[in-house]
């Protein structure tokens, strides 16, 4: 079906292509009806007084085309009498508690410059982009345009067509990393477009390349590397750093494990003060940068702006990306925002607290406060809700970030989620080069909520929690099998298939239990009575590795939580949180499962079989696990076994001749039955595979 909707049209349309005039932006609104359904508009422009009509456009489709003054506004399509979301516009806003259909009619009166496409074609950077003239059709000056990159490199004009609108920039790349380029134009009368930003990548952006290391900066590194002590109490600040961060990068530890973005926890200012826990009545500090106090300043206690600069200017230079954790749904009560409107509707009202035996999370998750002193935004409020998205975007666009985690999806409307999409795409291009990934915590098996978040007008993954539990139960405990993994996975793939979504795969994370505190069992007890033990034997680290090898040989991005790549101990938040260990204080099996976790890595970037590849399940029996990634004309075999002895795998269907095990070195004939060790894995290849001595 043919995508139509205003809210991609307006104000984009090309009009004059091929005649006297130069492309022109076009500010109608449009709204576009079925023609076997019909309907007409109605809108808050007028109060909805006005119907307006949709009038025959082709044989499928009626058009209302109308004029509206810039700015935004809801409506309505009209259809036997009863007022329906129109389903073609993605964009939703409110009339009071009424959700609507958003329509955004932009400043016509100036021109417009679209960046279609960027690339580094060998030792150059170039980008392709459209001028489109406003209403008085005044073509591109080409003596107007200027076009920087954030290393100070000039590019320059390389082809240029006022009468088509066409503009084409080039200049020197790096060799690695990433170029930020801001581009400014003007038409023959001097009157300038929006300054727009563009990004390139040395080797391009493909969601499927990317592996994420999670952070939580105060709980990594202290300036320097500096290994941290364990902070006075579990909720008390432990005094990690930016700078921290910036000496993994610089060292390289985190590329070393296959990483290519990383996710740091929220940088905003929190407040000084403890604050008692929702539930458990202990005092925390605001050490976790989830209790906005100002939501555009970096935290001087992480090292403030310099050293944010810092870290992200080092990690693109080494080609490492990095996302933010941002948190629209609600800011410390000190908040000069909810100080200056706390007795207006721009938060939800206060006395509901989430999870409270009064206050079940299920029908007020979209209106509960996290906790008394966290003021939840009210996002049917126009300006609440702009203010949130403007600091959404303030970050992505002052810091030169390669995307964001958006705290806390299902606790917003949809609407927002899709409002700060739209708004991040527009920050900067091409949209697709930024990562907009959602936190969407569900139980085991609830896929249907984490794919009503995703799609092109949303987010572009989500965090696979269903596949967590599955292989927390399979792996971990041992007491489950692989059945419900690759049910999982079906569904998956048959709802994902061609959509440009991708699932984000993680073995636990800052808010559940460590996975290897799952297999020795003694993760559920109190966090600050009760912490998790740090196992000594092998056993936990090899199912931890074991579960490792599954998430690095899926299609979707895997996600290394920080600790997971040495089996660091948690229970339930806080303890989940602890320090990092100092190098001379890893067990020998904590440095071999780094030591399998950076192989890896190292195979998963080498393999375009593991990152792009179909994948088709050979065997699923409770306690083995194989399926086989295809792409072009290679494969990749894994073999997955959680049992806690060596046993005989039988042949795996449709596979013969000779193949390596990258693990053990050996040959390995498939056709027949072969030996998998206890608790470990296979990952075969073909003898003439280029990745085999990526191991």
């Amino acid at each position: 079906m043919l995508r139509r909707g205003p809210i991609l049209l307006a104000g984009l349309w090309l009009v004059g292509c091929g005649g006297e005039n130069p492309p022109q932006r076009d500010c109608f609104a449009r709204v576009w009806v079925p023609t076997e359904t019909g309907g007409e508009i109605v809108g808050t422009w007028d109060g909805f007084a006005a119907p307006i009509a949709a009038e025959p456009y082709d044989a499928a489709w009626n058009l209302a085309r109308f004029e509206l003054p810039p700015g935004a506004y809801g409506y309505w399509v009209v259809q036997a009498g009863r007022r329906t979301i129109d389903p073609y516009n993605p964009l939703t806003t409110y009339d009071g508690d009424d959700e609507l259909s958003l329509l955004q009619i932009p400043d016509c009166t100036a021109p417009r410059l679209l960046v279609d496409q960027s690339r580094v074609v060998d030792d150059q950077v170039e980008i392709e982009a459209r001028f489109l003239a406003a209403e008085d059709a005044s073509p591109l000056d080409p003596e107007a345009v200027s076009a920087i990159a954030s290393d100070g490199t000039v590019l320059s004009v390389a082809e240029v067509d006022p009468a088509l609108g066409r503009l084409v920039l080039r200049g020197p790349a790096p060799p690695v990393g990433k170029l930020r380029i801001s581009i400014d134009t003007a038409d023959e009368d001097g009157v300038r477009a929006r300054t727009e930003t563009a990004q390139a990548w040395v080797g391009g952006r493909d969601l499927r390349d990317e592996v994420i290391y999670q952070i939580m900066v105060d709980r990594f590194r202290g300036d320097g590397g500096a290994p941290l002590p364990t902070p006075a109490t579990p909720g008390s600040r432990a005094g990690g750093t930016l700078d921290g961060i910036r000496s993994a990068v610089i060292d390289g530890s985190i590329e070393a494990l296959g990483a290519t973005t990383i996710w740091t926890s929220p940088v905003y200012l929190n407040p000084d003060a403890a604050q008692p826990g929702n539930l458990d009545g202990r005092m925390y500090e605001g050490y976790h940068g989830y209790w906005p106090l100002d939501t555009r300043t970096v935290d001087p206690r992480l090292g403030g702006e310099a050293a944010y600069r810092q870290l992200i200017d080092d990690a693109h230079g080494r080609g490492l990306k990095v996302i933010l954790d941002v948190v629209p749904n609600h800011v410390f009560s000190d908040h000069a925002r909810y100080q200056d409107h706390r007795d207006t509707d721009w938060f939800t009202p206060p006395g509901c607290v989430c999870g409270n035996p009064e206050c079940p999370w299920g029908p007020n998750i979209q209106t509960c406060w996290f906790t008394p002193y966290l003021p939840d935004v009210r996002w049917q409020n126009h300006a609440s809700a702009a203010a949130s998205i403007d600091d959404t975007a303030f970050w992505m666009e002052a810091f030169d970030l390669d995307g964001v985690r958006v705290d806390a999806v299902p606790m917003m409307p949809r609407s927002a989620n899709r409002r700060i999409a739209q708004r991040l795409r527009d920050v900067v291009h091409p949209a697709e080069q930024t990562l907009l990934l959602g936190e969407v915590f569900t139980g085991p098996g609830d896929l249907g909520s984490l794919f009503y978040q995703l799609g092109p007008a949303g987010l572009d993954s989500v965090f696979d929690f269903p596949l967590m539990w599955a292989l927390q139960s399979a792996i971990a405990v041992g007491t489950g099998n692989f059945e419900p993994v690759e049910a999982i996975l079906l569904e998956e793939e048959a709802v994902l298939e061609g959509s440009g979504s991708i699932m984000a795969r993680i073995l636990d994370n800052h808010d559940t239990v460590r996975f290897i505190s799952v297999a020795v069992g003694d993760g559920f007890g109190d966090a600050w009575d009760e912490p998790a033990s740090q196992p000594t034997d092998e056993e936990p680290y090899r199912r931890l590795g074991l579960a490792q090898a599954v998430i690095f040989t899926l299609p979707g991005m895997p996600v290394i939580y920080q600790g997971d790549e040495i089996g660091v101990a948690g229970a339930g938040d806080p303890d989940n949180r602890r320090v990092m260990p100092a190098e001379e204080e890893l067990l020998a099996p904590q440095r071999e499962l780094r030591e399998t976790v950076q192989r890896l890595g190292r195979l998963r970037r080498c393999s375009d079989v593991l990152r792009r590849g179909e994948r088709e399940a050979l065997t699923i029996d409770p306690q083995r696990y194989a399926y086989v990634r295809r792409h072009e004309d290679r494969e990749v075999v894994v073999v997955i076994s959680s049992a806690t002895v060596a046993t005989l795998a039988p042949p795996l269907p449709g596979l013969s001749g000779q193949w390596i095990d990258v693990v053990t070195g050996e040959g390995i004939d498939p056709s027949a039955d072969f030996e998998v060790g206890a608790l470990s894995f296979r990952i075969l290849l073909r003898p003439d595979d280029p990745c085999l001595g990526a191991w």
